[in-house]
């Protein structure tokens, strides 16, 4: 197409405010899609960072750090406090302890401000008291419910062992933090955002290769069949009325209940899918510029078929193409979907948009509306801007419609 007639197909293009929208939508929907690991607050599919105190939280929720229990083992030696922690493994909080006095010693939690659900010191010599503390029925343990400022103190009344060895077990309530859940979270406590976003990198990038791997195949075949005609002509569009004639639906339940799940397995069927339309819409207008002059120069000179179809006929055939890849982009991406949301689909491990909406079908019902409503919404929205846009490219390559 030369500068002059693209200038003309823009302008044309640009007098629909609909198509302009539509482009601009599914150009951001690409952007998404590509930069998805970039704007994404969270990934939502890295196991270590999901924790199910998340879990059905609305939108505006903010996460929540769940609350830990931290051991120390507190020796007081001569009148001086040192601390050795007995947790297993490594925590956000730390007991600290200091002496206050020869009959007191004060036990804390850092960093300084924690709030804690509770606080115990076990193995307290007779005497030995912890202030606000209740004692255990048997056990020489003392706890403290929501100690103030993180902190007890230990008193006694006479003067503590000098050799005094005491057990303190700390327990910290869930933590605000400044992340905010924009979306809510599902089930697994993912953040709904995140998961929209990486959803729909995923089902634009099936759309994409499904949709252009089902163009080359189709294309080609439909070229091959308009060419040769005869037998091949007739295999290759028997097989076509095969195909069109069967829902895509169950055609890719089949090809998958076979083949299993798998991103490379519904990119697979699909463009078994798909490949027909390509084939049917490509000869016939092949069939068309065969009988034109310019082919019939073509052989005169004897080029050969090859360069024949691919450099003079297929260049003629490509705004048709084009107009279909489009459109069945669309068609793809909600064919995946509808997939995934049956469960035979893309794994639970990349789940695209699909798979969102069927893992929040079960709590719709519940008041927890976002976590099918929000991923159904975006892709309700993708596939009509899709849509219109390759309904806006075919008015403009349709000849009976140009003014």
């Amino acid at each position: 197409m030369s500068l002059t007639g693209f200038n003309d197909f823009a302008r044309r293009f640009a007098e629909s405010r609909t198509a302009i929208i539509c482009l601009l939508i599914s150009l951001v929907f690409v952007v998404c899609a590509l930069l998805a690991p970039l704007i994404s607050p969270t990934d939502p599919y890295d196991l270590t960072q999901l924790q199910l105190s998340d879990a059905l939280k609305p939108a505006g929720s903010k996460r929540m750090v769940p609350g830990e229990e931290v051991r120390a083992n507190i020796r007081l030696q001569v009148g001086a406090a040192s601390v050795e922690p007995a947790s297993p493994a490594q925590t956000r909080n730390s007991i600290a302890a200091e002496s206050c006095g020869a009959n007191c010693l004060g036990v804390g939690v850092l960093p300084e401000g924690t709030k804690l659900a509770s606080l115990q010191i076990r193995n307290l010599p007779a005497g030995a008291t912890v202030e606000g503390g209740r004692k255990h029925i048997v056990q020489p343990w003392w706890t403290v419910d929501n100690p103030e400022g993180g902190k007890v103190r230990i008193v006694s009344n006479g003067t503590l062992p000098e050799n005094l060895t005491v057990l303190a077990i700390a327990k910290s309530l869930e933590q605000e933090t400044n992340f905010v859940f924009r979306l809510g979270t599902d089930s697994f406590g993912r953040d709904m955002l995140s998961a929209i976003l990486y959803g729909i990198r995923i089902s634009v990038f099936v759309g994409l290769v499904a949709a252009g791997a089902a163009m080359v195949l189709g294309t080609g075949l439909g070229l091959l069949s308009a060419w040769r005609g005869g037998v091949t002509d007739a295999i290759i569009m028997r097989a076509v009325d095969f195909m069109l004639g069967l829902p895509a639906l169950l055609v890719g339940l089949a090809i998958l209940a076979i083949l299993g799940n798998g991103v490379s397995k519904v990119v697979l069927a699909i463009v078994i899918v798909q490949w027909s339309y390509y084939a049917r819409t490509a000869r016939s207008f092949a069939m068309s510029e065969l009988s034109k002059e310019y082919v019939e120069a073509a052989r005169c000179l004897r080029l050969s078929p090859t360069r024949i179809m691919l450099r003079h006929v297929l260049p003629n055939c490509m705004p048709q193409i084009i107009v279909l890849f489009t459109l069945n982009i669309a068609a793809a991406i909600s064919l995946e979907s509808s997939l995934s949301f049956l469960g035979v689909g893309l794994p639970l491990t990349r789940p695209s948009l699909g798979m969102l909406i069927a893992s929040g079908y079960e709590f719709i019902f519940s008041h927890k509306y976002w976590i099918s409503i929000y991923p159904g919404v975006v892709l309700l929205v993708m596939i009509v801007a899709m849509n219109l846009l390759g309904d806006r490219l075919r008015d403009l390559n349709n000849p009976r419609l140009d003014r």
